[in-house]
Parts: C-alpha cells; sequence; structure tokens
C-alpha cells in the first residue's frame, strides 16, 4: 500500500497510521508465536511436561498434577511421604523444562511475545478511537477487526465473508492503489 498523501510531514489519515503501526506489530506477534511453538515443542519432546502422574486410591483413572499446589490438593488426605516424593519428583521435571527452556532461549521468546501481545492489545484499543479521515482509513480499521476476529481468513461462516466483501468494496472504492486486504 503506497503512503497516504501527507500534510505538514505527517500522514493526512490517523487510522492508515494506527493500521500501519498494528500490522508491523501483528507480523512480530505471528512469527514469535511461532518461534515460541516451536520451542515448546522441542521442549515437550526433549523433558516433557513438568508434571507428575497420581494414581489414588479409589480412583479408576490417574490424575496429572501440573504444580506444587495440585499435587497437595490432591493429596491433601495421603501421607506426607507420598506427597514429598511427588513434589520431589515434580520440582525435578520442573528444573529439566527450566535448564531446558533456557538454553532454547523460550524464557527471551516469550517476554517479547507478551511484549508484542501487549502492543497489539493497546492498538487494537485505539480503533474504536481513532478517526478515519478517508475510504482507505476505514478500510484500515475494518481490516484489523477482521483479521484479530475471524477464525481463518478463509473463514465462510457468517459475518466473515460479508466482512471481507465489504472491505473489498471500499478498497475499491477509495482506489486500487490503496487496496488494504485482510486476506
Amino acid at each position: 500500500m503506497p503512503p497516504a498523501k501527507k500534510t505538514g510531514g505527517a500522514p493526512s489519515d490517523p487510522a492508515l497510521q494506527l493500521w500501519r503501526n498494528w500490522q508491523a506489530n501483528h507480523t512480530q506477534v505471528v512469527a514469535l508465536t511461532r518461534q515460541w511453538q516451536r520451542i515448546e515443542t522441542q521442549l515437550i519432546h526433549s523433558v516433557g511436561f513438568p508434571q507428575v502422574t497420581i494414581r489414588l486410591s479409589g480412583e479408576e483413572e490417574p490424575k496429572i498434577a501440573h504444580s506444587v499446589d495440585e499435587i497437595e490438593e490432591l493429596l491433601a488426605d495421603e501421607p506426607e511421604a507420598e506427597r514429598e516424593t511427588l513434589i520431589a519428583a515434580f520440582d525435578a521435571q520442573q528444573k529439566r523444562w527450566d535448564e531446558a527452556a533456557a538454553t532454547l532461549g523460550f524464557d527471551a521468546v516469550d517476554a517479547e511475545l507478551r511484549a508484542a501481545l501487549d502492543k497489539e492489545s493497546d492498538f487494537t484499543a485505539s480503533v474504536p478511537t481513532t478517526k478515519a479521515a478517508s475510504l482507505p482509513g476505514i478500510a484500515a480499521k475494518l481490516s484489523i477487526v477482521i483479521q484479530l476476529g475471524e477464525p481463518s481468513p478463509k473463514d465462510t461462516e457468517f459475518p466473515w465473508p460479508e466482512l471481507r466483501s465489504a472491505l473489498a468494496d471500499l478498497a475499491r472504492l477509495a482506489s486500487p492503489e490503496a487496496a488494504i486486504s485482510p486476506l
């Protein structure tokens, strides 16, 4: 999309500037999410989730505890030695996870992703209060809403095809050069 016409060195449409900023940040969110998922998958395959399996008397199916609090809750009526053994096993598994996560850079990617998601949330929150000054600006705001809301870019359930169609119409009417596409 070409830059908006400028007046005094600033973009003439705040909604277009919002869209550009949101789009750049959203691209970063998508990339960081994929990186986070790859690292998490490596962690799961190499060390497994931090969890322990608990077999309770009188229960057919075992329970899975993902924290010390869950272990203590599930084994509240069991001997302390059993709780301590499972807590030690959980702590050891958590340590393996933490060490592997540090080696793979999981925490750094997680922090970057959280910051980018917070920024995306801030951009998104400003959509309703940012006034569009042109048809491309309206299309830009609609594009943000569609990209955030639709389950997938090819979703055929109401209202997504209708919203994508309205966005395409807005972009076409605004000018072919200024077209904004959520696809």
